[in-house]
């Protein structure tokens, strides 16, 4: 005969067993595990989040796409932190063949992407535009949009944005590309070669 406590302890390994069977079943589609969501519990002793943003993609469209991700770091700074009168700063320094996109006379072909390039400047995003990338696709500071900053350089800029303590997000960048590609030849100001 089984003492009360035998059986209790006989319960306890069965209820164990019994609730590990759907975990041992499910353990060959997740064998690690389940993922959990968490916040920086010190986002807020950074006070403020500083970006300088390496614009530099063969195809001028990418920018839309990279703007997308713009968007989610300031939703999340918003939501998540830091919670600092200034939380975040971000600096967007192109130099490389999507330039075009912020030209005047490109307007009407990638208006989505330059109206969103606008909105954001607004809410304090800087845009810099490298004066030999500009050059080299045959455009001067008067032919690029009010919110942009020309630069000496694209290089330069990003160094010195790292120096003031910017951490640099190359996210999307592509390798070095020559300021002119297939993709953004017809909207340059430079001739055809």
């Amino acid at each position: 005969m089984m003492g009360r406590k035998a059986f209790g302890v006989t319960l306890l390994a069965i209820a164990t067993a019994a609730m590990a069977l759907p975990a041992v079943a499910q353990s060959t589609n997740a064998p690690y595990g389940t993922a959990k969501f968490e916040t920086y519990s010190d986002i807020d002793s950074l006070k403020t989040l500083k970006v300088v943003w390496d614009f530099n993609f063969t195809d001028p469209k990418a920018v839309g796409g990279v703007f997308n991700n713009l968007n989610a770091l300031l939703k999340a700074t918003a939501e998540f932190g830091p919670h600092d009168i200034d939380p975040i700063k971000v600096v967007i320094v192109s130099h490389g063949p999507e330039i075009v996109v912020f030209a005047k006379k490109n307007y009407e072909k990638y208006k989505e992407i330059v109206d969103r390039a606008a909105s954001f400047a607004k809410q304090g995003i800087r845009i810099e535009i490298c004066r030999n990338a500009a050059t080299a696709q045959g455009f001067k500071a008067e032919d690029l949009h009010g919110f942009t900053t020309v630069v000496p350089a694209g290089p330069y800029a990003l160094a010195y944005w790292q120096a003031k303590g910017y951490s640099l997000n190359a996210v999307g960048a592509t390798a070095p590309t020559p300021p002119i590609s297939a993709l953004n030849k017809a909207d340059t100001n430079v001739a055809s070669r």
